[in-house]
């Protein structure tokens, strides 16, 4: 096959127009057209807007030949890059373990077996990549997740955005689809997809739902939308195929036996129930906190790690629109995203981070008398305002102690902090009373889009001095890149204190927590991935390791 990169297209071209110019970059016709595999809109030049293609073409015969006539450096031979499962289990090999009803709903067992079937714990991008490949290839997993199915949650979620009734299990961060699916769908990794796993990641969103796309545009996105069906979509597989999903049944306890088999403890919505099971993938979230205290408590090795606070910042769609794109093609384009990063005086590192066009700031709060906000799109991407988090490192020196979750104990005060701030609203401010110091008594200008209710308060006194000197002295310094983003008027909310997981669950060369054989932390609750995509690729190698220990028969 030829790959041909750099096919430069004008706005508003047509697919006729990307054969016809890999016609002329062949210099004849007689050629297949395979697919794009990447594109990117150029906005850096105002004046020369453009469309960037990376395409898969083949010819019948002469293709060396073809691209040494052509000597170009964007025109090459390429053998294509596709992934595939390493190992299956026959349907023949059942292990005879008990099977669970599919409905769940009434487990008598007070212990379940689960025999060779590996059991993953959460179902976010991490827990169901891996189930899907498992029960693709005949291990039929069973995933349990503390929250609902997303039907439902989708209800708990919008109900708690009007009334302020949090449910503490089924909310933006917990439940079917983890905490991405209320979080703008994007899938852009600045990793490089060296053996196409990526790209079979992205594959497998566009076979349960997500537009074509995803598979090739340079900054993918979904849409909660539009990610809600896909979940749908993805949990009949699993079940289709001899997986098993119990909802509302949260991982209370992992007890290690003598044949190095475990006890997991099941709080579930009709009482307490056990499995005995052999491998355990770890998929939990990174706000899994009292997961993350049991697991300790029960000894898994972890450690601090670096992760990020701030808060997001709302502009007019159409601001940040014509600043990168210019007023003619401000409306012709999709909303503008931005990437914005500066080194504060005081050390510390700034930077954009989950930025969603045209979307909303939403109420993230998972716990209580906490408030966390996060930032989310729809597939159209087109509400009124365009926010990012403007957040500031954090390193384990910051962190009061030396125990992991004296880290997640910093998030918690912060997020109380702000709670209260904002007398358990989502607390809001402008810029310039921000910067002053001064509580917002009145909007300007720019007017919050959220989902959930608003207060108007003072948050610079919320935060650690370094973490709000930084913020002011860099958001001033956007303002130099793009006009207007220092503006008086423009919206802050907060907390973003999820960033990442403060936490990493220590594992060895096999992917299993160090002195617990057959139990894989995984994914961003883990601390081995940071959004949709390498939680599903963290998700899909334990999810190799796992096929290869049961086949071992370990």
């Amino acid at each position: 096959m030829i790959r041909i990169d750099n096919i430069k297209l004008p706005v508003g071209h047509t697919e006729e127009d990307l054969k016809n110019r890999i016609k002329k970059l062949l210099k004849r016709d007689d050629y297949r057209f395979v697919r794009i595999l990447r594109r990117s809109l150029d906005a850096r030049k105002k004046n020369d807007i453009h469309y960037n293609y990376s395409v898969l073409v083949e010819l019948d015969k002469n293709e060396e030949k073809t691209v040494k006539f052509i000597n170009n450096k964007n025109v090459m031979l390429t053998k294509s890059k596709k992934y595939s499962f390493p190992f299956k289990k026959s349907s023949e090999d059942e292990d005879g373990s008990s099977i669970i009803n599919n409905a769940f709903e009434d487990i008598k067992e007070a212990l379940i077996d689960a025999g060779d079937r590996p059991v993953i714990i959460g179902s976010g991008p991490a827990g169901y990549f891996a189930a899907t490949v498992l029960a693709d290839n005949g291990f039929r997993p069973i995933v349990i997740e503390r929250g609902r199915p997303v039907e439902e949650r989708k209800k708990d979620v919008e109900s708690f955005w009007e009334t302020g009734d949090l449910n503490e299990d089924s909310n933006v961060s917990f439940g079917e689809g983890g905490a991405g699916t209320f979080s703008d769908g994007k899938l852009n990794t600045g990793n490089k997809d060296k053996d196409g796993l990526f790209a079979y990641i992205f594959e497998t969103f566009h076979k349960y739902g997500a537009p074509e796309t995803v598979t090739y545009e340079a900054k993918p996105h979904i849409g909660t939308d539009v990610l809600i069906d896909i979940m749908k979509n993805m949990r009949k597989n699993i079940l289709d195929k001899g997986g098993n999903i119990l909802f509302d049944s949260k991982l209370v306890d992992v007890i290690l036996q003598h044949d190095d088999s475990y006890i997991l403890e099941i709080e579930g919505k009709n009482g307490t129930f056990e499995i005995n099971a052999k491998n355990v993938i770890l998929a939990i979230g990174h706000s899994s906190r009292d997961s993350f205290k049991m697991l300790y408590d029960r000894g898994f090795p972890m450690e601090q790690k670096p992760f990020a606070i701030g808060l997001r910042i709302e502009h007019p769609r159409r601001m940040i629109d014509v600043d990168r794109y210019g007023e003619e093609l401000a409306d012709k384009l999709p909303a503008a995203d931005y990437k914005l990063t500066y080194h504060a005086e005081n050390g510390r590192a700034v930077f954009s981070f989950c930025m969603c066009p045209g979307g909303y700031v939403v109420n993230a709060s998972s716990v209580k008398g906490h408030m966390t906000v996060n930032g989310m799109s729809d597939s159209r991407r087109d509400s009124d305002n365009s926010n990012a988090a403007i957040v500031v490192s954090i390193t384990p020196e910051d962190i009061k102690g030396d125990e992991p979750l004296d880290a997640v104990s910093f998030q918690e005060a912060l997020e109380r902090s702000f709670f209260d701030a904002g007398e358990g609203l989502i607390p809001v401010q402008r810029f310039g009373d921000f910067a002053a110091g001064r509580k917002t008594t009145e909007l300007g200008a720019v007017k919050p889009v959220t989902k959930g209710k608003i207060s108007l308060s003072e948050l610079k006194s919320c935060l650690p001095e370094y973490v709000s000197d930084a913020i002011i002295e860099g958001i001033s310094y956007f303002g130099t890149r793009i006009e207007g983003f220092d503006s008086e008027d423009a919206i802050l909310s907060g907390i973003e204190s999820r960033t990442s997981s403060p936490v990493r669950i220590i594992r060895n060369e096999k992917l299993q927590a160090e002195g617990f054989p057959g139990v894989f932390p995984c994914g961003e609750g883990a601390g081995y991935a940071g959004g949709i995509t390498s939680a599903a690729a963290d998700g899909i190698r334990c999810a190799e390791r796992v096929a290869e220990r049961i086949l071992e028969g370990l």
